[in-house]
């Protein structure tokens, strides 16, 4: 025990002691505080012009359709308006019979022009009605005028020796 005392009273002479540990420091950083600011945003939305639909008025032209052979017991149908026949020009066999149908809202008669002039003289033909006439055995070219108007002009072209399919 002596020894004991001995060391502690060294340890008083000379200064030696151990500084006492320090409490554990602890620092504080501010929280961040975060700010949510609502900023109104404009956004703009692009939409396409109107399209529009230009309908322009245009003349419309008789319209001719190719040529036919029609049997001679078959009636063939030429329709009439103020801006021509459809068909213009009709490929038909002896003995048919053409109808033409006045397909316009004013009267129109219809006359054989050129060499075949006084062949048939249709008169008025009422909207919607229809005028007949037979070609007869004798082939050939014949051409007909509205009566209003007579640079509208369709042929009927009379063919013998076909024969049709179908």
């Amino acid at each position: 025990m002596g020894l004991i005392i001995l060391l502690v009273t060294l340890v008083a002479v000379t200064g030696c002691t151990q500084t006492a540990s320090s409490p554990a420091q602890t620092t504080t950083v501010p929280a961040t505080e975060v700010t949510t600011i609502a900023v109104p945003v404009t956004t703009t939305e692009q939409t396409p012009a109107p399209t529009e639909n230009v309908t322009t008025a245009a003349t419309v032209a008789p319209v001719n359709v190719t040529p036919t052979v029609t049997a001679a017991s078959g009636v063939t149908k030429i329709h009439i308006t103020s801006t021509g026949f459809t068909p213009q020009t009709d490929v038909v066999l002896p003995g048919t019979n053409i109808a033409w149908v006045n397909d316009d809202t004013v009267n129109h008669g219809i006359m054989t022009t050129g060499n075949n002039t006084g062949m048939f003289n249709s008169g008025d033909i009422i909207p919607t009605g229809q005028f007949q006439f037979s070609f007869s055995e004798k082939t050939g070219t014949y051409t007909y005028a509205l009566a209003d108007n007579k640079t509208i002009t369709g042929t009927i072209i009379v063919k013998a020796g076909r024969t049709l399919t179908g």
